[in-house]
């Protein structure tokens, strides 16, 4: 075989995103695991372990954030909520952040009723102007930042809970126009 013949490695702008993360995650395992073999037969220092704490904290932040960015992720949450939540890259939060009236999330959980049909959905940002509403909306196929006009819904009763912003004001449905399930306020 000549030089010519022998395979190469694709650039590395040629291999496919979900290729490349599935190899680079099976070959990250078995160092990981090869690793902590070793790393269980040495005495470690208080400096140490907060190192290992922050490279592992790290490590599972990644893994969340591909997981989340591939079909979202799912916690135990009580019966009154949606299990399933979501993340945003640094690349999707850089043009919310300025000018919006609220701080960046570690995780948006969906916002609908537990077990609804359809795409999850979670409100991420206000942004200066009319409805300028952006939500992070997701199923095991998609994930898309979309700008969602408010629900026109209001509740005629005053709010319960003494700490409302709106005292005995209608208090507005807190999700997008059109969505499945009851009103939130």
């Amino acid at each position: 075989m000549t030089h010519q013949d022998a395979p190469t490695d694709p650039p590395h702008d040629a291999v496919a995103p979900v290729t490349a993360l599935v190899d680079a995650c099976r070959h990250f395992a078995t160092h990981v695991r090869l690793l902590a073999d070793q790393l269980g037969a040495v005495e470690l220092s208080d400096d140490d372990v907060e190192l290992v704490h922050h490279a592992v904290h790290q490590v599972f932040t990644a893994a969340g954030l591909a997981a989340a960015l591939a079909t979202g992720l799912q916690r135990h949450t009580g019966e009154q909520d949606c299990p399933h939540y979501n993340v945003l890259t640094d690349a999707e939060w850089a043009p919310l952040a300025e000018g919006g009236r609220h701080e960046r999330k570690a995780v948006y959980g969906c916002e609908l009723q537990p077990g609804h049909p359809g795409a999850h959905a979670a409100h991420v940002q206000l942004l200066p102007g009319p409805d300028r509403f952006i939500w992070i909306r997701w199923d095991i196929r998609a994930r898309e930042l979309v700008t969602l006009p408010p629900c026109p819904a209001e509740r005629a009763d005053p709010s319960p809970d003494p700490r409302s912003p709106y005292g005995d004001e209608p208090a507005p449905c807190l999700l997008f126009e059109g969505h499945v399930g009851p009103h939130r306020y």
